[in-house]
């Protein structure tokens, strides 16, 4: 048998039929023998390392879809508030800050209207500032959350006692707080020094501000307070010789308007005292060191008896010669209250409330007249006009009624839910502030107390709501909730 030499670089299928064609066709057996070996000896190296080693074909595996990414949702930063530097002279008092939740704004209102303007940061969804009516009722510049792990809340300025406060914060731009009303720094420091404790201030989804405003209801004119008994040019003090006429006429039990004793002291002759044989010193009578020596010391101790009430231990007083029991001392009164007072008109319990440095002063009935609108909340303010003490002018505003969502049946409710609709019921028509005023009568004797106590800074507040709703208690102005 006879094998062709194959060169080098030939490919195996051109050495096997070479082979094949060298081979005796009569042969069949060995054919087969020889390609079975081609064959395995091809086959078996392979089996050794992986396939693709030894394979010219190329095998592609799809690669697995990439993981989506997931970013974050923020709400888009609304339009920047450009603070507003405030003019070189102090705000003039009573001061009212309003806060726009819509806007992210911050506004600051004196005497002449408009002052000083900064962006906000407010509460996010599921901690929401609430919307109302508040006054600064605690100032700390250094304060640190007693909820949220000490966070510092510089120069903070608490609006309630359930964590609400306008403090210096970080400014995203769209509502990042717990609930809290953050501003900038620098805008911080300066509305600090601005406000006073009780400084109105106002939380809206829109913009208020506060207009001129007057209506009969709302004084205008303090009364003066009465004046003092001057005495005239003609009356002339009492002599020491009236005072002992008094004296005798009281020691006598006679009328003095029936029987006058004139005692003279020019008239008294030193016979009339007692002589001693010792020469001693003159006794003090309050006269003059020229007048003679007299009777007087004796009559002074007679005033003193008649007209001076004897002390008893227990605190009681009593004149000598008279029968009737002694009485207690009266306390003295309380001292009188300083400050703006804050007034608190409630359509619902249909009375008027008034507290003076956070603290309640008094509380009276008054007649609401029936109307089938709601009377709406409006804050009215008092200051002075001008430079009179005694005269003062008012400013209003309306707080916008907000739309609730309608009450449906659990089942209606979870299908418009699942659609992703939401009912809401149209928020009704208030009165104005002028009309919500017309619907009030209050008592002479209320009206007069309140002209008294009135300053510049005094508020009033009509509102629908009842006292209780809210969070007005001790060391709190009045807290009008509205939403």
């Amino acid at each position: 048998m006879r094998i062709k030499q194959v060169p080098a670089g030939a490919r195996a299928d051109d050495s096997a039929a070479c082979v094949r064609s060298s081979l005796p066709s009569s042969r069949p057996w060995a054919t087969a023998l020889l390609t079975s070996a081609i064959v395995i000896g091809g086959i078996a190296p392979a089996m050794a390392l992986p396939q693709d080693f030894w394979s010219d074909d190329v095998f592609y595996e799809p690669a697995p879809p990439p993981r989506p990414v997931l970013h974050r949702r923020h709400k888009a930063p609304r339009a920047k508030v450009k603070e507003t530097v405030a003019p070189a002279r102090k705000p003039q008092r009573p001061l009212i800050v309003a806060v726009s939740i819509r806007n992210q704004s911050l506004k600051v209102y004196d005497a002449n209207g408009l002052f000083a303007e900064a962006p906000v940061s407010t509460g996010m969804a599921g901690h929401a500032t609430p919307l109302g009516i508040f006054s600064v009722i605690q100032k700390n510049k250094w304060h640190r959350s007693n909820i949220y792990s000490g966070a510092p809340m510089p120069y903070m300025q608490r609006l309630t006692w359930s964590g609400i406060a306008m403090h210096a914060g970080a400014l995203p731009g769209y509502p990042a707080s717990h609930g809290c009303i953050r501003m900038p720094t620098h805008f911080a420091t300066q509305i600090w020094n601005w406000t006073r404790m009780g400084a109105r201030v106002v939380v809206t989804s829109g913009e208020v501000s506060p207009v001129a405003f007057s209506h009969p209801l709302l004084i205008t004119q303090k009364p003066a307070p009465p004046a003092d008994t001057v005495p005239s040019a003609d009356a002339r003090p009492a002599t020491p010789a009236a005072l002992i006429n008094a004296a005798i006429d009281s020691a006598r039990g006679t009328d003095a308007a029936a029987t006058a004793i004139a005692i003279d002291l020019k008239d008294l002759r030193p016979s009339l005292t007692p002589h001693s044989g010792d020469a001693t010193e003159p006794t003090t009578t309050g006269l003059a060191a020229g007048d003679k020596p007299t009777k007087v010391a004796d009559a002074s101790a007679t005033l003193a008896q008649t007209t001076a009430p004897a002390t008893l231990t227990d605190g009681a007083t009593a004149t000598p010669g008279s029968d009737a029991a002694p009485e207690a001392v009266a306390t003295p009164p309380a001292p009188k209250r300083t400050g703006p007072i804050a007034v608190f008109i409630s359509g619902k319990d249909g009375r008027l409330y008034a507290r003076q440095n956070f603290e309640p002063l008094f509380d009276v009935p008054i007649t609401i007249a029936p109307s089938d609108r709601p009377l709406g909340t409006h804050v009215f303010t008092a200051q002075r006009d001008g430079d009179k003490a005694d005269t003062f002018r008012w400013s209003a505003m309306s707080m916008p009624v907000e739309a609730r969502a309608k009450t449906v049946s659990h089942h209606a409710a979870k299908r418009r839910q699942d659609i992703g609709a939401i009912d809401t019921e149209p928020a009704p028509t208030a009165d104005s502030a002028t009309e919500a005023l017309d619907r009030l009568t209050i008592p002479a004797e209320t009206m007069t107390r309140l002209a008294e106590a009135l300053t510049s800074g005094s508020s009033i507040i009509v509102s629908d709501q009842a006292l209780d709703r809210s969070e007005t208690g001790q060391g709190t102005d009045f807290i009008v909730p509205l939403r």
